[in-house]
């Protein structure tokens, strides 16, 4: 299934859940674990809004019809890096260093692989 539409009267039947993220691939998807419950064995999808997630990230995981959708990750607000913009007078070094400060912070945030 690669759409999931839901009308309002079908909702009725979804449950919410508080999980914990365990792992995850491009290939085989998010594996969480439920409070509460054991850790899944399969991987399941995530919402494509919802940034990349870290081993660890707090999420809310709707199950619907038997299997489970990542809805988002559960953080502080403005948790994500601010990096000032730049002047218009700006100079190739200084573009170079902000590209560079902004790659890594990708990295450790687990959004950027290589």
């Amino acid at each position: 299934m690669d759409e999931l539409i839901i009308s309002d009267s079908e909702m009725q039947g979804a449950e919410f859940y508080l999980a914990t993220i365990t792992g995850w691939n491009n290939t085989s998807g998010v594996k969480f674990q439920i409070d509460g419950q054991e850790e899944t064995q399969k991987g399941y999808k995530q919402m494509l809004m919802c940034r990349p997630l870290k081993v660890g990230s707090r999420v809310v995981v709707m199950k619907y019809s038997g299997s489970y959708v990542v809805l988002g990750e559960i953080s502080m607000p403005n948790s994500w890096k601010k990096i000032p913009s730049l002047a218009s007078g700006a100079t190739l070094t200084d573009v170079i260093a902000k590209v560079n400060e902004l790659l890594a912070w990708l990295r450790t945030e687990g959004i950027l692989w290589t």
